[in-house]
């Protein structure tokens, strides 16, 4: 379909550049296999429509040591985006029966 599709293009008089690319696959650099990207459904919380009272929930909270929630939790907390909660991830420790 490439070739058509660029020859139509051409054809037409609106063909800029044809080049070809070479370019390397992603792998995983844990096991060296090839990824895959693929859209796979999720389920979000609407973090960003609550992130105000999230904030002022935040600073009720006593936290030991202060700094923890008066710095590091409270900056996550006001630049917190919509949260991913599905996740198709495997996690636990293999054990060798």
């Amino acid at each position: 379909a490439d070739d058509q599709l660029i020859a139509l293009v051409k054809e037409q008089g609106r063909l800029v550049q044809k080049d070809n690319l070479l370019h390397s696959y992603p792998f995983c650099w844990r096991s060296d296999t090839p990824l895959i990207y693929k859209t796979v459904p999720s389920w979000f919380v609407k973090v960003e429509e609550i992130r105000d009272q999230i904030v002022e929930n935040n600073k009720k909270t006593y936290w030991v040591p202060a700094h923890v929630g008066e710095v590091r939790f409270h900056n996550w907390l006001k630049d917190a985006r919509d949260w991913a909660v599905s996740r198709n991830r495997f996690w636990g420790t293999p054990l060798p029966i």
